[in-house]
């Protein structure tokens, strides 16, 4: 059990951190609506890219600023324990010392009761999210090894540097994916008999491949099996999944020989005779998501219609935006982690608790 709770413990730290992420991409969505950036979704997935970034560097940054922290200013708390007891012994909180010794050590309490294994509700509670685990890890793995299959199966039409470009009858939708060495973009056999939608269908998963889109959806999909209970991870990846077929329909439409109402009477065209033919379901891997597939299409029609004429966002806003959030996560993912060494103000506050038991005792004699 000693070898498992700094395990839990990194794991916790996570996931709050990954809740700070989502209240940080909110507000951060909140103040480009309100610049001229509101339509540009290729800079806002860049954003969230470097956000997402940060959070995977979130236990470094923490590290690095509790080490600038004991250089710069020795003593000086940066944990949110440390920072309640230095607070309470200065006498600004007023709460009986065993009682702010419990409320401070509730999350280790929590730990120690999942980790005992006393609890039944408890016990019951982690094997049902096990098996949702196991259960999100096999499908992930069934649908790799099918997109493994498909991949297999297909014809090899095209070869460059980087990418293989394959055609396949089992498919209805294009897509593009990546194994250890090669990447791939798969597409439906039926465009060759149609060269505008082959051209702009081609052009569409390259853009996904030249964004490097599969590796950061390979990554969002790999950590579902441990993250899903997490309503953060998935409004990041709902908000990551919709800017990349957003920002991947502008870059296409704002590269020289594509024209953006052509590339949207495709799309629309596409999905019309999708409809058509009784199989909306495959609109989910590349046009629209499942029921909300009205207002995904909405989305990336106005899109479309109100691409950016700019493809180069000014850099500082990258180098504003990665600082910014690196110094939010850090601060945040320093403040909530839990301190294992005995400081100064937490012998004291031991001793006050126990000289305030002893008094108890005496009392009750």
């Amino acid at each position: 059990m000693t070898a498992v709770k700094p395990v839990l413990d990194v794991f916790l730290d996570l996931n709050v951190v990954l809740v700070l992420s989502a209240l940080i991409w909110l507000g951060a969505r909140m103040a480009v609506a309100r610049t001229r950036l509101r339509h540009d979704y290729m800079t806002q997935l860049r954003v969230l890219k470097v956000l997402c970034f940060c959070v995977m560097l979130s236990p470094v940054l923490a590290l690095g600023v509790t080490a600038a922290a004991g250089f710069f200013w020795p003593g000086q708390a940066v944990s949110i324990g440390d920072i309640a007891v230095a607070a309470y012994l200065r006498g600004e909180i007023a709460m009986p010392a065993t009682q702010f010794e419990a409320l401070l050590n509730t999350r280790e309490r929590w730990i120690d009761t999942v980790l005992s294994g006393q609890s039944a509700l408890v016990t019951a509670a982690l094997v049902l999210l096990a098996l949702a685990a196991l259960r999100m890890l096999v499908r992930t793995v069934r649908d790799a090894l099918a997109i493994r299959d498909t991949v297999v199966s297909s014809f090899l039409w095209r070869r460059s540097a980087n990418v293989d470009i394959r055609l396949s009858d089992r498919i209805t939708v294009p897509f593009a994916v990546r194994g250890a060495r090669r990447r791939h973009v798969v597409l439906p056999s039926h465009l060759l008999d149609t060269p505008r939608e082959l051209r702009f269908a081609l052009a569409h998963e390259l853009q996904h491949v030249r964004a490097r889109d599969v590796e950061w959806e390979i990554a969002f999909e790999a950590v579902r099996p441990l993250l899903f209970w997490n309503p953060a991870y998935w409004a990041l990846k709902y908000q990551f999944s919709r800017l990349r077929e957003l920002a991947c329909d502008q870059s296409v439409v704002t590269r020289r020989g594509i024209d953006a109402r052509d590339y949207t009477d495709c799309l629309l065209d596409y999905c019309a005779r999708t409809v058509a033919q009784g199989r909306p379901r495959v609109l989910n891997v590349a046009l629209v998501s499942g029921g909300k597939a009205k207002r995904v299409l909405k989305q990336r029609v106005i899109a479309l219609a109100d691409a950016p004429s700019f493809s180069a966002p000014l850099p500082a806003l990258f180098m504003g935006s990665a600082l910014l959030f690196a110094v939010l996560l850090a601060l945040g993912a320093a403040t909530i982690r839990q301190t294992q060494d005995w400081s100064h103000d937490r012998l004291m506050l031991s001793t006050v608790v126990n000289l305030e038991r002893l008094e108890a005792r005496n009392q009750g004699n």
